[in-house]
């Protein structure tokens, strides 16, 4: 790799976003999680964990539960609705009202059938669902007080509910309350809260409240079966694996217990068990708000908006922070901007710069003085507080572009004494965008539409003009939303990829489709095409990298000598890959980004052994500016093999390059984060005062 400077950008100031509850659909490994803003992440679990779609949130709702129902999504929140997600578009279906108030739970039959929720007022909904959407149709009896959970059992005759000093048994056929059982208080004056539930096949009752109870119950009789005082605080959160021998639960005090089931004398012939405590996980620091299992795995999350995925034995825990979906940040190289997308607003920024750095220096590494500081240009809100759902900046700087779930507006830079912003008049044909991209002399804008189409459209003085849009859907060469975008430095290639795997090239010197990869079972996390030569390079959830020449049409001789030949260290990496770079002075370099590790790829080299290790470089031949708060690291010797990676970040957001010898990398940092945080729960610890 060349000789460069990194400018280690900090100052990219990230609110957490708290995770307020999670499902996992089995089928297509999807979790859906909703966060304190009100959006929702789908994630998929198929390979390697990474979002896979992002619904904004809207600034008057909430989402306090979310359900799948076979391959729909839905929800419920204080707004008195159930929703159900368009997730193609990324925006609401439809909203049905509820009976009395804001809603609080929701849950589906184990049939996919049938929608309960349940409400403030006390009332029970219960929804059918149709291949039109849901139909309403009847309301359980009113209880007192609201319902904070519900769950249903195996056969979807019954559903139990939890509230203030209360766990109900209802029948859905008469709509009325068959058991009313009481966890009882630990003060006279303090109602307990029953938070969270589960109900296994031979009816038993599983709740948690807020004395920090975890209660069994038989729910035929509708009798307590036994209690443990596990927690020092709310238990908010529980969930049953699969195969009902196993129960984890955490909250307030986030420690995260396990229950499992053991049978009695006799076996599991005689039918006498008992619910034990088993292993105890440490994840959070703070409230955990929702658990979900996925194949064995406990995914964790809640008021320090990371996402947790824990398994034991083997003991096994990565961590995902509270990121924007990428792409998230725009480098731009002729203006020496960088431009930073937050929920609501953008900002544009001029990198600071250093000393020239003379031939005696050349072996330098470490912190260079900065003879100019980074200096914040511009702070663009969205109109009406909307979530931006994408935005890009031109590399020449002119041009910003961004989208809310209503339009996508343009917008005319002008950086001088004194900047300046100028609205171009919308293009009703463009509507909403998932994706923005400018081509790289800065006279195109490449949209890709919450519909499916992919505009093109020519930047001028004072109005946009809408040159070509094509229907990808409509002629079958996509199945699903748009997710990847690019265009190739020459302007001479558009290429789009989407969750199906489906990555389409077109030339836009006639608009016509050139060719469409062979489609492979894992979704692109990440592609880019290589200047001078087009090469597309593509890299799967599965960390499987691909080469494929778009003048040729085929994969290149490096992608087929790779493809049985990948690292099995590379396989197995936690992180997807969700950036792709070139050495802009050696076309034989790949560079790949994830969350915290750079991975250099030299096709000169040869190829490692399937077991070898993939060499780690602390600072290869880089040169970091003073925007680093951290020491260069001590070179080490050049690599043998093709792989090697560098681990110095954390949060590593963006990687980009600034010119042929500046490297731009945008880094969150996790104290920052973590400084953002409430107070967690005080825990007294012995001889600490």
């Amino acid at each position: 790799m060349s000789t460069c400077r990194v400018h280690n950008v900090r100052f990219y100031d990230l609110e957490p976003r708290a995770i307020h509850c999670m499902a996992y659909e089995s089928t297509r490994k999807q979790l859906a999680l909703s966060r304190s803003d009100s959006s929702v992440e789908v994630w998929n679990l198929a390979c390697t964990p990474h979002i896979e779609r992002t619904i904004p949130g809207r600034g008057n709702s909430s989402v306090e539960a979310v359900a799948w129902c076979g391959q729909r999504l839905f929800s419920a929140g204080l707004q008195g609705t159930v929703t159900e997600y368009n997730l193609q578009t990324l925006s609401n279906k439809f909203d049905i009202p509820v009976t009395a108030g804001p809603c609080w739970c929701l849950g589906s039959n184990h049939n996919n059938t049938c929608l309960a929720a349940g409400t403030e007022d006390g009332y029970i909904n219960i929804f059918t669902v149709t291949d039109d959407g849901l139909i309403y149709e009847k309301v359980l009896d009113k209880q007192e007080g609201r319902i904070l959970c519900l769950a249903w059992d195996a056969t979807g005759d019954v559903i139990v509910t939890g509230s203030a000093d209360a766990v109900r048994i209802w029948n859905v056929e008469s709509g009325h309350a068959v058991h009313r059982m009481t966890p009882g208080r630990d003060e006279r004056k303090k109602e307990t809260i029953v938070w969270c539930l589960a109900v296994t096949k031979d009816f038993t009752i599983i709740s948690g409240d807020s004395r920090g109870c975890m209660s069994f119950w038989d729910g035929n009789v509708g009798t307590q079966i036994e209690s443990f005082q596990t927690h020092k605080a709310d238990i908010l959160c529980l969930c049953l694996a699969e195969d009902e021998n196993s129960v984890y639960c955490a909250g307030v005090d986030p420690l995260i217990i396990s229950f499992a089931k053991i049978w009695l004398r006799g076996g599991a012939g005689t039918g006498r068990s008992k619910w034990v405590k088993s292993v105890q996980r440490r994840i959070h620091d703070h409230d955990v708000r929702a658990l979900a299992l996925a194949d064995g795995k406990l995914l964790s999350g809640g008021v320090d908006s990371y996402l947790a995925i824990s398994s034991y034995p083997p003991r096994q825990l990565v961590k995902y922070p509270p990121l924007l979906q990428a792409p998230s940040v725009s480098i731009c190289p002729e203006a020496r901007f960088v431009m930073l997308r937050y929920l609501t607003h953008v900002e544009v920024w001029q990198l600071g710069s250093t000393a020239p750095i003379t031939n005696g220096d050349a072996v330098h590494e470490g912190i260079l003085p900065l003879i100019a500081d980074p200096l914040r240009l511009l702070t663009l809100k969205s109109r009406g507080g909307d979530v931006i759902v994408c935005a890009d900046m031109s590399s020449n700087g002119k041009w910003i572009a961004y989208s809310s779930l209503r339009t996508t507006s343009f917008f005319r830079f002008h950086c001088g004494s004194k900047p300046s912003l100028q609205k171009v008049p919308d293009l009703c044909e463009i509507g909403s965008a998932h994706r923005i991209t400018f081509t790289a002399d800065s006279c195109r804008a490449i949209v890709s539409t919450s519909t499916g189409d992919i505009a093109v459209v020519q930047l001028g003085g004072d109005e946009l003009l809408l040159l070509h849009v094509f229907h990808p859907l409509d002629d079958r060469l996509l199945k699903d939303a748009v997710h990847l975008l690019t265009v190739s430095h020459d302007g001479q290639f558009i290429v789009a990829g989407d969750h199906c795997s489906n990555i389409v090239a077109w030339t836009t010197s006639d608009y016509k489709h050139h060719c469409s990869l062979p489609r492979y079972s894992c979704a692109p996390t990440a592609f880019a095409v290589q200047p001078h030569t087009n090469i597309l390079v593509v890299v799967y959830s599965d960390h499987k990298i691909v080469e494929y020449s778009l003048h040729s049409r085929k994969y290149t001789a490096f992608s087929r000598g790779l493809e049985s030949r990948h690292p099995v260290q590379w396989l197995s990496r936690s992180f997807a890959v969700n950036n792709v770079i070139f050495d802009p002075n050696n076309d034989d370099i790949i560079i790949l980004q994830d969350d915290n590790t750079i991975c250099i790829i030299n096709k000169n080299k040869e190829l490692p052994l399937a077991e070898a290790k993939i060499p780690r470089i602390d600072s290869p031949q880089l040169f970091s500016d003073s925007l680093d708060s951290s020491q260069g690291h001590p070179r080490t010797a050049a690599p043998q093999h093709a792989f090697h990676v560098i681990k110095k970040y954390k949060h590593l957001v963006h990687l980009d390059w600034l010119s042929d010898t500046e490297l731009t990398a945008v880094e969150v940092s996790p104290l920052a984060l973590a400084e953002k945080l409430p107070p967690s729960l005080k825990k007294k610890r012995f001889g600490v005062m």
